[in-house]
């Protein structure tokens, strides 16, 4: 069986939120993160292609927190090698793992979705 790109456990500590009553969507949620998410991995090509090691940083931590909240342990991880990547300015690492991201992001995304239809 193929490991899952989101962590079930978190998924459902999100919709026990909601059971029980907090103001928490999980729909809304998913739907968030998956744009803003599109939006950090562009901003990661981008910075990678100018050679931008703050912004690239930034927006690897930015999306590493986001993927924590969802519960996209594998992408986050990813995140986090992105951030010493782009802290240490190793622009052909960060090239070669990239892509791999974009991937992992391609997953979270289906299972996200498949989510949100119950």
């Amino acid at each position: 069986m193929p490991v899952a790109a989101i962590n079930l456990k978190v998924i459902g500590e999100l919709r026990a939120l909601q059971g029980a009553g907090a103001p928490v969507v999980l729909a809304e949620l998913i739907d968030l993160f998956l744009k803003d998410a599109a939006v950090h991995v562009s901003r990661l090509r981008e910075s990678v292609a100018s050679r931008d090691g703050r912004a690239f940083e930034r927006t690897a931590l930015a999306l590493k927190g986001s993927c924590g909240n969802l519960g996209a342990q594998a992408m986050s991880r990813m995140c986090a090698d992105l951030q010493a990547l782009g802290h240490a300015s190793d622009w052909a690492r960060a090239g070669e793992l990239l892509p791999g991201l974009e991937e992992e992001f391609r997953e979270v995304s289906r299972e996200l979705e498949a989510e949100k239809r119950g």
